[in-house]
């Protein structure tokens, strides 16, 4: 739906309420991010939690896979209170997943990868946020990228096994989900202008979506640094 301006005074609520929503989503991804690594230290100071995200590696990450798809699938439909609860229970399953990661990495590699990530993250979210040229533009060339990005990973892990390649990955990696970042975050700004006159329902429900977009460009982002940082 389109919305028309005839005058620059009612153009202040619009630009107030995008304003509000899109912090508000960017809060919403920081609780998920707070909840992902809530469950990290749970499971480091629960052994069984552990052991059990351990054994069941593979099986979580379909979980998380099917909670994405579900969360997608019914993000218009759902309500609210059902996507906020796949939106944590994601953040959960993952949470779990990066804890087996980290008996690998150390934590001492986590700490410094999740400061990398929250410095690109918050620059790039700037930049996306109060840019007036519309980024979406470049999302067709992202996609494009993070599936060509997808299939180096797969010859890697099964064909080549280079470290070397596997350090040009991450660069590519922090690389695509940069700007993505900001790419997203321009996007749900632009969302939320189509739908600012729209009940609050309606608004929050674009918080959620645009929070989900964010969390994952988070995740991603702190997955590709981390392919940098030094082992304990």
């Amino acid at each position: 739906m389109n919305y028309s301006f005839p005058e620059e005074v009612s153009r202040v609520p619009v630009e107030q309420v995008v304003m509000k929503k899109l912090r508000n989503s960017m809060l919403w991804m920081a609780w998920g991010v707070l909840t992902t690594f809530v469950t990290i230290l749970g499971a480091l100071f629960n052994p069984q939690w552990l052991a059990m995200a351990s054994h069941n590696y593979t099986w979580i990450l379909l979980i998380e896979l099917g909670v994405v798809i579900l969360f997608s699938a019914r993000q218009l439909t759902a309500s609210v209170t059902s996507l906020k609860a796949m939106f944590f229970i994601y953040s959960i399953l993952t949470g779990l997943t990066l804890a087996v990661l980290s008996t690998y990495y150390g934590t001492t590699a986590f700490f410094y990868a999740f400061l990398g990530t929250v410095a690109f993250f918050g620059t790039f979210a700037v930049v996306g946020a109060v840019t007036k040229r519309d980024l979406t533009s470049f999302s067709t060339y992202l996609v494009v990228a993070l599936i060509a990005m997808i299939i180096m990973m797969l010859l890697n892990a099964f064909v080549f096994e280079s470290s070397g390649f596997s350090m040009l990955l991450g660069a590519l990696g922090v690389v695509i989900f940069t700007i993505f970042t900001a790419v997203d975050v321009n996007r749900i700004k632009h969302m939320l202008v189509q739908v600012a006159h729209e009940d609050e329902s309606v608004l929050e429900r674009v918080e959620l979506i645009g929070a989900l977009s964010l969390y994952l460009d988070f995740i991603n982002l702190f997955l590709s640094i981390l392919r940098f940082v030094r082992r304990d």
